[in-house]
Parts: structure tokens; C-alpha cells; sequence
């Protein structure tokens, strides 16, 4: 419960500027957050006593939804709005495809005519039952494509239940910015988990220790010129766009690292994923050789094809344009057929690094920050069901770190009993 003085952002359209608007006031009462224009910096403090004096003698009405700003705005209209002024701007290709996918095929059909201020919790619960009507229930053969229009796939039975989910947070995010704009009083979306909850398994996977040779002689065999890329994706937890956007720059020859700064998807160069995603990489002697005979024969490409420089990327194909993500998965799986291993995703290479890394003893706070997690608490949720040994493995961890080699002759010693307790020797000496 609290007022707070907030003033929105915006960017013009014609200039590109980042420009200020009024001053708002944003109550949080009672678990729902209200917002009041009030115009200048001024008035915004003086109507901020008064409505904290209201909060604390009880006497704060909330605005009734007959009195919202722009009641008649629908949500296809706002939705509109917030695309153009927020996602386009703000948020990164793919997630902005993401973000498309998800109001066209999930939000639209429900809410679209409807007017904000209509759309209430209720609401939501109905649209919830729907989705997951439709997921659970899909139609025996797939909708007949319509002239102009894309075909629908068909799917399985349960098949995209993680996308309701993904759905709330869309729309919970859409009302944050119509409250912050005036357009609404209240998030109807607000705490997505309590409107529904998938409690599924993480589908991640990874590679055991003696799978990964076998990994890299399938690559050799089907996709030899994959090699360092693959090999530097299961030996640094990489993502592929981060491997994708790293240049030679990035590298760190005598320091043995490499520096997350950027991330490719396609033609797009954007900044990682996070905050935290921009880092530093440490590398083993093996992976720096690696890289270096992979630079080597890129310039060797280089002068053979007579391009006017060598390219700035470290992993690009024949022609010297950074690799195709496509042409990769495929690569990849072509490679693990040959090796005569299960299917794994691309991704599962992070899996593969994160899993192995704390199997051999690295404390998790140390892989975290290699894989640029905001926290460590990401990375427990996310890979701790891939290292289900390591448990049974924390005493011997112990016994190495205090006696070093000399931990296994300890433990045979206890078992034939040369290493017997003073008070083992005491106890039978008193028996005799």
C-alpha cells in the first residue's frame, strides 16, 4: 500500500527522441494499483499527501471503471497502440515476433472487440478456460486454408499448454502500460501463476561425459566444418545467437577468455538477452587451440576466395557471412544420428556445459556466472534436475578436498581395519 510519483516515457515518432509526458500519481491499495493523472511535478506531490492521508484513515475510494480515462477505448485499439509505441520499440526481433504471435492467436480472438474497462479477473478466468478447452480438445482434422491466408496446423492433445502462460504475461505486461498511459485503472492480469500454473517437468537434456567424444565424432564425420563452433558451444554454455554474434575481438588469446557483448538472430545484431548475459567466458587451453585452428583456416579461406578482408565474425560459412541457424540444427542432428545418440535440442549444449560442470565439482555460483543467469536461483531451476548424481558425490568431493590423493587409501584402510580408532584398540584392549 503506498503512493508513488511516476512520469511516464515516450518516443517520437518523428524525431526518435526519448520525451517525458505529465506527471502521474500511482496508488497500490489492497493488491491493485490505480493510476491518477495529475499534470505538473507541483501538483503531483501536493495530491500525493492527500491521497497517503486517505490510505491511512481508510477514506481512499478507488476510481469506479464508469469514471476510467477513454472508456470506450477497445482492446484491439490499445493493443494496436502498445505494439507500435512499446514492443516494436522496445523489445528485440524475435521477441517481438513472439509478442505478434501471441496477441494475433491468443488475445485478439478473445478480447479484441471488447471495450478495457470490461475486462475484469472474471474475464480472464473465462478466456483461461478456453484456451485450455482448445489445447485439450484440438479438432479432428486441420481448419482448409483460406485463399490469403496462412494454414493452421493441427495440434496434439496438450500440445502448447505452456503458451497460456505466455499469454497472461502478455496481456499482464499490455495493462502495465495502459495503466501507465491512463487507459485502464487496473490490471486484470496481475499475478499470472495464480490464473494458472503448468507443472511440467523441464525438458532440457544433456549430454553424460562419454557421449560427448562420440558427439564430436559424429560432427567430424557429417559436419567437420561445425566442429569448433559445436565444440565451443558444450565447453562454454554459449548461446548459439551469442556464438553467432562473437568476433575475433571478443577473444582473449593470452588471458584465455571470451567476451559476451552482443547476440545475432538472422540479420538482426542486438545487445544478450540480459543485463548479466554480457560477461566474461573463461576458456580451456584445448578450446583456445581449437578457436586458433579454426581462425587459421578461415584466413586461409579468406586469401583462397579472395574477399577483400577476413571477416570480423569467428563462425561464418563459405562465403564468409556469419553461419545459418538452420543449416546448424540440422548439422546438429545430423551429427547425433551418426554418433548413434538420442536427439538432443541445440540448446541442450548449454545443458551439456551446466550439467558437467557442476557434476565435476564447480560450485554453482561460478557456472551461473558463466552462463550470464541473473541469479543462481535461475540456474538450480533450470539444469539441477540434469545432475541428478551429484548428491551421492558431495562426501567424496570432501574426502579429496582434505586428503587429497590419499582419500581412497584412507577409505580401504577403515574397510581392512589398519586405520582402526584409538578408541576401537581401547575398547577391545579392556574386553582382553
Amino acid at each position: 500500500m503506498g503512493v508513488k510519483v511516476i512520469r511516464p516515457t515516450y518516443r517520437d515518432k518523428e524525431t526518435g527522441e526519448i520525451r517525458k509526458k505529465d506527471y502521474y500519481l500511482q496508488v497500490c491499495e489492497g493488491g491493485k494499483r490505480y493510476l491518477r493523472h495529475v499534470g505538473s511535478r507541483e501538483a503531483a506531490y501536493a495530491a500525493k499527501k492527500d491521497l497517503e492521508e486517505a490510505l491511512a484513515t481508510g477514506s481512499f475510494v478507488p476510481p469506479s471503471k464508469e469514471n476510467d480515462r477513454e472508456l470506450g477505448t477497445t482492446f484491439r485499439d490499445a493493443v494496436g497502440r502498445w505494439r507500435k509505441e512499446h514492443v516494436n520499440i522496445n523489445l528485440k526481433p524475435r521477441s517481438k515476433r513472439y509478442y505478434g504471435s501471441l496477441i494475433e492467436n491468443w488475445l485478439l480472438p478473445v478480447f479484441g472487440d471488447m471495450e478495457l474497462a470490461a475486462i475484469t479477473r472474471s474475464t480472464v478466468k473465462s478466456a483461461i478456460a478456453k484456451w485450455k478447452v482448445g489445447r485439450e480438445n484440438p479438432p479432428e482434422t486441420a481448419p482448409t486454408e483460406k485463399k490469403g491466408e496462412p494454414k493452421k496446423r493441427k495440434h496434439a492433445p496438450g500440445k502448447g499448454v505452456r503458451s497460456i502462460p505466455n499469454a497472461l504475461r502478455a496481456l499482464r505486461s499490455f495493462y502495465s502500460w495502459t495503466i501507465e498511459e491512463g487507459l485502464a485503472a487496473e490490471n486484470p492480469a496481475s499475478n499470472p501463476s495464480k490464473l494458472f500454473r503448468v507443472d511440467m517437468p523441464f525438458r532440457g537434456d544433456f549430454l553424460r561425459p562419454e557421449e560427448v567424444p562420440l558427439y564430436f565424432d559424429g560432427i567430424h564425420k557429417k559436419a567437420a566444418r561445425y566442429f569448433p563452433l559445436f565444440r565451443t558451444l558444450a565447453f562454454t554454455g554459449l548461446r548459439i545467437g551469442e556464438a553467432l554474434g562473437l568476433e575475433w575481438g571478443d577473444i582473449d588469446w593470452n588471458g584465455r577468455f571470451l567476451s559476451v557483448k552482443r547476440s545475432r538472430w538472422g540479420e538482426h545484431v542486438t545487445t544478450p538477452k540480459t543485463a548479466r548475459s554480457i560477461r566474461q567466458v573463461p576458456l580451456s587451453p584445448e578450446t583456445i587451440d581449437v578457436l586458433r585452428a579454426h581462425k587459421a583456416a578461415v584466413s586461409a579461406a579468406c586469401l583462397k576466395a579472395g574477399w577483400e578482408s577476413m571477416p570480423e565474425v569467428v563462425f561464418v560459412n563459405e562465403v564468409g557471412k556469419p553461419m545459418d541457424i538452420s543449416k546448424i540444427r540440422r548439422a546438429h542432428s545430423r551429427s547425433l544420428k551418426e554418433a548413434g545418440l538420442r536427439s538432443v535440442r541445440l540448446h541442450d549444449l548449454r545443458g551439456t556445459y551446466t550439467a558437467l560442470m557442476v557434476s565435476a565439482g564447480v560450485p554453482v555460483y561460478h557456472v551461473s556466472a558463466a552462463l550470464g543467469h541473473t541469479s543462481t536461483e535461475t540456474t538450480l531451476r533450470f539444469y539441477a534436475n540434469l545432475v541428478p548424481g551429484v548428491a551421492k558425490e558431495m562426501p567424496n568431493v570432501l574426502e579429496r578436498f582434505v586428503f587429497g590423493n590419499t582419500a581412497v587409501q584412507n577409505a580401504n584402510q577403515m574397510r581392512t581395519g589398519a586405520g582402526r580408532s584409538e578408541s576401537t584398540e581401547l575398547a577391545e584392549s579392556a574386553t582382553a
